[in-house]
């Protein structure tokens, strides 16, 4: 093994080292629409998926790590082992009729591993967010006889998801996969009441912990064809989720001076502390479907279609108004020239997408959509079986009608992609 590929082989160990779960999910702040179900879900797809409008039902490849459809892990190339990994940057600009404010968050995006056990069978494993929360939310009132009382609304947390998968050749053109996905995360939100007219009347906060740990699935099948001139169709379908977690909640009511917004807190009293209330949080199922055609080392395209049946989701048999979604996803790469003696610039690999996701809410009569879309390019590096991906991706959430935000985001992605050939016994040293 040559130095440079040691050095990429050592990276993902160093990535793996500096992981954490807050490193993953967690953050200050994303958005005021996380305080609704377990937050704002994250798509689950690596820098090259999510600048393709984040399809993935139907791709596979030798060089990639695909647990959007766990099918796709026969695509391996018999003695390789496939990493990847990524970063990603969220700005984003909240705005009402008369406010606007911005928020910025940066964590480790993805880790994925996988390789094959046979020229029938792949194995993929790896780390992701599933869902995050982070919000701070003021509310002001005027009652006639205590004069102003604000509500302070935050949130912070949310899920990380670690799966193993396997996946199936049932035929040269048919593959089967499953993922058994394991969710831990804590969901935390608290509610504070200020009486800013008077000293004489104590703060009164309310928090809830939920903690949760569980075992979830998906499954998926593709259909993979080569067609006349070697160029290739794939359908792909997925259903995942749909089951229980369990749950166990921590409640603290309090009274309290200070707790505004960060600041100096001095306890007063606890009015009530009840641990480890256990429960369980039901998941919706959600299906997904697509198509890609590609050209291979030249063009491919493809879109993905998913539902999901959030008007069954409850936490402790209560349920949170929401709504069922669903989300339209197309994308396209190019590659000017891949041959091998054509110039540098030419391998580049250039990505675009777009996205539509009716989501899961609906607050004040108003259906809150958003519409995103990306940009991105990958870099081969010489002389070695990978490359970094970079991608952009804009879009626009809800609206500043019926006393509603409209959230602006702009997310930068950085990931590695490295293919190590580790099968291959060696003649000479």
């Amino acid at each position: 093994m040559s130095v440079n590929r040691k050095i990429l082989f050592v990276l993902p160990l160093i990535m793996m080292a500096c992981l954490s779960k807050k490193s993953l999910s967690q953050s200050s702040i994303t958005s005021p629409y996380s305080h609704y179900g377990i937050g704002d879900l994250s798509s689950i797809s690596n820098t090259r998926n999510r600048t393709m409008g984040s399809i993935g039902y139907a791709q596979r490849g030798f060089y990639n790590v695909n647990p959007i459809n766990p099918a796709s892990y026969t695509s391996y190339d018999s003695m390789s082992f496939v990493f990847e990994g990524g970063m990603k940057s969220s700005f984003v600009t909240l705005k009402t009729s008369g406010i606007s404010e911005s928020a910025t968050s940066a964590s480790l995006d993805f880790l994925f591993f996988g390789f094959p056990v046979s020229r029938r069978i792949g194995v993929s494993f790896g780390t992701m967010p599933f869902s995050t929360v982070g919000y701070k939310i003021l509310q002001k009132q005027t009652d006639p006889m205590l004069g102003e009382v604000n509500y302070y609304y935050q949130g912070d947390g949310g899920l990380n998801q670690y799966y193993i998968g396997a996946a199936f050749k049932l035929h040269k053109n048919f593959s089967i996969g499953f993922n058994a996905i394991y969710l831990a995360g804590n969901l935390e939100r608290s509610r504070l009441l200020h009486f800013p007219d008077s000293v004489a009347i104590l703060n009164t906060r309310i928090k809830d912990n939920i903690h949760i740990s569980d075992i979830s699935y998906s499954a998926g099948i593709q259909y993979h064809r080569t067609l006349s001139k070697g160029n290739l169709f794939n359908l792909g379908a997925t259903v995942s989720y749909g089951n229980k977690l369990n749950t166990n909640t921590d409640k603290l009511s309090e009274t309290l001076f200070g707790g505004i917004n960060g600041g100096y807190e001095l306890y007063k009293d606890t009015i009530e502390y009840i641990s480890d209330i256990e429960g369980d949080l039901k998941l919706p199922l959600h299906f997904g479907g697509g198509f890609l055609y590609e050209i291979p080392e030249k063009l491919c395209f493809g879109a993905d279609f998913m539902y999901s049946f959030w008007e069954d989701y409850t936490i402790s048999g209560k349920s949170d108004s929401l709504k069922n979604s669903y989300r339209i996803n197309a994308g396209v790469e190019w590659i000017p020239d891949n041959r091998p003696i054509s110039k540098y610039w030419q391998k580049i690999r250039y990505r675009f997408g777009i996205n539509y996701n009716d989501t899961y809410l609906r607050l004040n009569g108003t259906n809150i959509n958003e519409f995103t879309a990306s940009i991105g390019f990958g870099l081969p590096l010489r002389r070695q079986a990978a490359s970094i991906n970079f991608g952009a991706e804009f879009g626009n959430r809800g609206t500043i009608h019926n006393q509603l935000i409209k959230e602006n985001n702009f997310k930068i992605y950085i990931g590695i992609s490295i293919t190590e050939r580790w099968f291959v016994k060696r003649k000479y040293n």
